[in-house]
């Protein structure tokens, strides 16, 4: 069952997880502990589409260049998970849904960009919570993104209707569920890196991820704010993962649509940073990416784009 919500406003999401999280350590106000259930609906915003104005400041941040409306109407993969971002935040600030939104750690994203969505197109937004399970730091959850064709009935969906989809994975630190988590494959990636040849380095200011809160609206405290991010547990704010995403498939991803891709997230970037990163062809239809820390050799992320 969907459940049709008003497009929500981040900034407003923000602001009540945040006194959310503040009233839970108030003596007599904590929270319940979190069950084992996922919400069982989804959430269906409707999108106006994406404005020139948008996808040009977009396309500037990662290439300086402007989107040139005149000639590129296909909205790059990442742009179309910035519109559908909200309605994630939505759902995962519900009151029953399971985890705390405040201190969430983005783990990975899987990326199919399966038609074109064009400047200015209503789109809706299906999101959906599932596959909650047990990590070895606490507990993990996908986030499924589904953007529809304007005219698509969720209830009755056809697969021609959907146009991109995608699985956005959070964990929860330190929440245990008395389940005995499966073994991290991420976690032998991380001990066993060896930094690849490197093809280009991303010098990152402090306000890296003020520049990509401005574009997306997703002005998340752990980004901006060198103090919230310390009482998170991180050194500085951190970037935000999507910027890297972003980063990475900007002028690779083909206009339009055809092709998929998938990111996993090992250690934050803490700004302001300077990332060592690879693009290495592993065939005709795939790339590689690799991004790191060039002083300490530390993993920040590896992906794949698979063309076609």
């Amino acid at each position: 069952m969907a459940v049709r919500i008003e497009m929500p406003q981040l900034r407003t999401l923000y602001g009540q997880a945040v006194l959310g999280a503040a009233r839970a350590k108030l003596p007599g106000l904590r929270s319940t502990p979190p069950t084992s259930q996922l919400p069982q609906a989804s959430l269906l915003a409707r999108h106006p589409g994406v404005s020139l104005e948008q996808a040009e400041r977009y396309r500037s941040l990662f290439s300086g260049e402007p989107f040139d409306g005149a000639h590129r109407t296909a909205l790059p993969s990442v742009l179309v998970h910035i519109i559908g971002f909200p309605v994630q935040m939505a759902l995962m600030s519900r009151e029953d849904f399971p985890l705390p939104l405040m201190g969430l750690v983005h783990l990975a994203n899987r990326v199919e960009h399966l038609r074109p969505i064009r400047l200015a197109q209503p789109v809706q937004v299906l999101v959906s919570a599932e596959n909650l399970r047990a990590h070895r730091r606490g507990t993990q959850v996908d986030i499924r993104v589904l953007v529809l064709e304007d005219s698509a009935d969720p209830e009755n969906l056809e697969e021609r209707a959907v146009l991109w989809r995608g699985v956005s994975t959070y964990l929860s630190r330190g929440i245990d569920l008395g389940e005995q988590p499966p073994p991290d494959a991420a976690e032998t990636v991380r001990r066993e890196f060896i930094p690849p040849v490197k093809t280009a380095s991303w010098r990152l200011g402090a306000g890296a991820g003020r520049s990509y809160a401005a574009v997306s609206g997703d002005y998340n405290p752990i980004h901006v704010s060198n103090l919230a991010a310390k009482a998170l547990g991180m050194p500085s704010a951190i970037l935000h993962g999507m910027y890297s995403a972003g980063r990475m498939l900007e002028g690779r991803e083909p206009e339009g649509a055809g092709h998929s891709w998938s990111i996993d997230f090992a250690a934050p970037v803490a700004l302001p940073a300077t990332v060592a990163f690879a693009v290495e062809h592993v065939d005709a239809s795939q790339l590689r990416f690799t991004g790191w820390n060039p002083r300490k050799s530390r993993l920040h992320f590896s992906a794949e784009l698979q063309l076609g």
